[in-house]
Formats: C-alpha cells, sequence, structure tokens
C-alpha cells in the first residue's frame, strides 16, 4: 500500500504521551505540512501558537481537561482562524480542517502522536494563547511520543457512504 494511504489508515488520536521531549525539527516539519495545506484562493487563513513551556501548558490544562492531554503532552500546537486573512468563512474552516489533517498525518509520520481538540473560539484559552483581536481559537493538538496504541476502529463500509450517478 502506498505510504500516504498507510498512514491515513494508520493514524490514531492519542490522548496518552510518554514525558520524552519532541525535537524541534519535529516541531516545525509538523507546522511545515500544516502551512502547505490546500486554501481558497491561497489564503492560508491558519494562524500557530506553540505551547511548549511546563508553566503555559499547566495553564492551559486548567482551562481544557480533556484526559489531561494539554498538560501532559509536551507540545500543544493551537490553530487559530485570522478572520482579516480569508475571504468565506466556509471555505477557511474548510482550510483549517486540512491543515489539521496535514498535521495529524505529519506527526504520525514522524513517529509522533497527536490527537485533535476541538476547542472553538474559547475566550480565556485564547487570553491565554495571547490571540490577537482577530484571530478566533479552531483546536487544539497535543503532540508527543504516544504511551498508548489504540485498536483500529470499524468504518463503515463504502457502500453505505457512496452513491454513483
Amino acid at each position: 500500500m502506498n505510504e500516504v494511504l498507510r498512514a491515513i489508515r494508520e493514524r490514531r488520536s492519542i490522548r496518552m504521551f510518554k514525558p520524552d521531549p519532541v525535537e524541534p525539527e519535529k516541531v516545525e516539519a509538523i507546522l511545515e505540512a500544516g502551512r502547505w495545506a490546500p486554501s481558497g484562493r491561497n489564503t492560508q487563513p491558519w494562524r500557530f501558537v506553540v505551547v511548549e513551556s511546563k508553566e503555559k501548558r499547566e495553564e492551559l490544562g486548567r482551562l481544557v481537561t480533556q484526559m489531561d492531554m494539554v498538560r501532559t503532552a509536551p507540545v500543544t500546537i493551537a490553530v487559530l482562524l485570522d478572520t482579516t486573512a480569508g475571504y468565506d468563512r466556509v471555505k477557511d474552516l474548510q482550510a483549517i480542517g486540512a491543515c489539521a489533517q496535514n498535521m495529524l498525518l505529519a506527526a504520525h509520520s514522524l513517529g509522533l502522536g497527536a490527537c485533535w481538540i476541538g476547542r472553538v473560539k474559547d475566550d480565556q484559552v485564547e487570553k491565554v494563547l495571547g490571540a490577537k483581536e482577530h484571530e478566533e481559537l479552531m483546536m487544539l493538538i497535543p503532540i508527543g511520543y504516544p504511551a498508548e496504541r489504540p485498536p483500529e476502529r470499524d468504518r463503515l463500509p463504502l457502500d453505505s457512504l457512496v452513491r454513483r450517478i
């Protein structure tokens, strides 16, 4: 099977992380993968905040409690929508989704685990992140070396999802 298709099938949401630090070059590679996502009219409406300091991870962890992922992952990348960069909100949100998927697949391909936390437009979290007035939180992506290996989950069969006309 093609390596991209294999990565798509094998990637899992990782919610438990080892305490090992993530190499800076891997973080940069993940950010690059997000940067190269498609966007309508090439507006690139995403902005990133990389949260690495223990203090900021603790502060965010008090606000975002999902399985303590933000506190325990060595890195969390916040993906923000720059509302001044895009031209159509629906297309901009679709682009943000493509950006996130690129980042999740990049993390997986580098031997890291990640999880998409759909925290949206949270004033308290945005304040901790230092978001600008025209930036809206779209998601948090905790990243680290996996401390778990979730099993493959079932998918609906294609014939129940596809109509051909």
